[in-house]
């Protein structure tokens, strides 16, 4: 069954995704080292998956497998209905963390990633990309940039069998958090919990890493994220104006009290 396997780690693209990823499999014994991406199964993702070879190898992990999920738990974008299917029943019947990131730091950190492949991002100001439209998870149209933040939060904290993480509490208070996850997971945690090593992508193995995991021995992993950028919790005064953060609060204040997010 895939409620007794599967993980969901959901957030907002931008929101400390593959932070909560490594800080689980770098820390419990009872998740597996490989992670996989729900996306991957849309034929428009930029590394397709096929369903049968997501489920091939999801059958194939052993332990808890973590499945990261940038989507909203309806599934809308995904086009075929056997994939829309599969991803809704898995978003629904696992246990899901969902990461929430102060909205106007998620902002600026896409602004940032966005500029990094996409021409238009990069002709944007950070004004303007703010009051553009947003084009995550085909499946809303006609929202802002902010106010589709709010709505991928709000659509997923309504969901059952869900604990939400806050990023600013990873920054803040790490160990505690990684202990709330282990325990609404269900999974042990080691003696010494092991930080993650940020920035930079995932190294290979040297053969010192091989002969050590041949003896049962894990290396320090590093951080899996893609192109990660350091920006703390408040990085967006440095991107903001007067303007910008009234359009921002016109269109996500409601989520932002919710969640607690003060200026």
């Amino acid at each position: 069954m895939i409620d007794s396997k599967t993980i969901v780690i959901a957030t907002h693209r931008r929101s400390g995704t593959h932070w909560t990823i490594d800080a689980l499999r770098n820390n419990s014994p009872d998740v597996c080292e490989q992670f996989l991406t729900l996306e991957r199964i849309s034929p428009q993702h930029d590394s397709p998956l096929p369903l049968a070879e997501f489920r091939r190898q999801l059958d194939a992990l052993e332990n808890r497998v973590l499945i990261k999920a940038h989507d909203l738990p309806s599934a809308g974008s995904f086009d075929g209905e056997s994939e829309r299917d599969f991803a809704r029943q898995l978003m629904r019947q696992s246990p899901v963390i969902y990461v929430h990131r102060d909205g106007r730091d998620v902002m600026v950190s896409l602004y940032h990633y966005l500029r990094s492949f996409s021409e238009t991002a990069r002709s944007q100001t950070f004004a303007e990309f703010l009051r553009s439209e947003s084009t995550l998870d085909g499946e809303t149209t006609c929202m802002s940039r902010p106010a589709y933040w709010a709505h991928h939060a709000r659509a997923w904290l309504r969901q059952p069998n869900l604990l939400p993480v806050s990023y600013s509490a990873l920054e803040s208070d790490y160990d505690s958090v990684l202990r709330a996850m282990a325990d609404f997971l269900g999974v042990r945690l080691r003696r010494s919990p092991r930080s993650i090593t940020l920035p930079g992508a995932q190294a290979s193995p040297t053969l010192f890493d091989k002969a050590r995991w041949k003896l049962g021995l894990r290396r320090e992993r590093l951080s899996s994220a893609v192109q990660p950028r350091r920006g703390s919790s408040g990085d967006w005064r440095n991107h903001f104006d007067e303007n910008d953060l009234a359009f921002f609060m016109s269109e996500a204040g409601d989520m932002m009290r919710e969640l607690a997010y003060k200026n």
